[in-house]
């Protein structure tokens, strides 16, 4: 198909991206075929990042995955507005830094009994966070929860799992 441009290509190419559905093959003796080697999971500790670390779990445990990572992304970057920059206070960084070995602890909690999973801390923003370590460790699906933010509040600063839609260069699951 030809759409006269070439940002009209890479929208559609982004929206089978973001839709890709991901369909488990059952051969003949009832077991799953790995179709995946590596799923990354995003876990803030959020309900929807429950569900896609369960729905995740559920495909490494049915064979159609391998490895699975979880990643707990913590954003101290300073905050930037117009020209001026704003370093995050120290007791703030040590609060961020105190409920992120919270969820990692919870993480390994949930995980504990599942073999070859790992987890690791992203540092920066969330999003481009992900979308780094995916394209630099083999991931080739992130599961990840939807925060579920209004139209009009994403419209504005936008969602994570929105962004790493659009910037992923692997089939993106997003639990509801």
């Amino acid at each position: 198909m030809n759409f006269g441009h070439d940002k009209d290509a890479t929208k559609l190419e982004r929206f089978r991206l973001a839709f890709f559905v991901v369909m488990i093959s059952i051969p003949m003796d009832g077991g799953a075929t790995m179709i995946f080697n590596h799923i990354l999971v995003p876990y803030d500790g959020s309900e929807p990042a429950a569900k896609a670390l369960d729905k995740a779990m559920q495909l490494v445990r049915g064979g159609a995955a391998g490895k699975l990572t979880v990643a707990h992304a913590i954003n101290l970057q300073p905050v930037i507005i117009a020209d001026m920059t704003f370093v995050q206070p120290d007791l703030y960084q040590d609060q961020v830094k105190e409920q992120g070995n919270a969820v990692i602890d919870k993480i390994k909690q949930i995980t504990g009994d599942l073999p070859d999973t790992a987890v690791v801390v992203l540092a920066g923003s969330p999003a481009d966070s992900i979308v780094d370590y995916a394209a630099g460790n083999d991931c080739d699906l992130i599961v990840m929860g939807s925060r579920g933010l209004s139209s009009l509040k994403e419209f504005m600063v936008g969602s994570v799992s929105h962004n790493v839609i659009l910037h992923a260069r692997i089939p993106v699951m997003i639990m509801k």
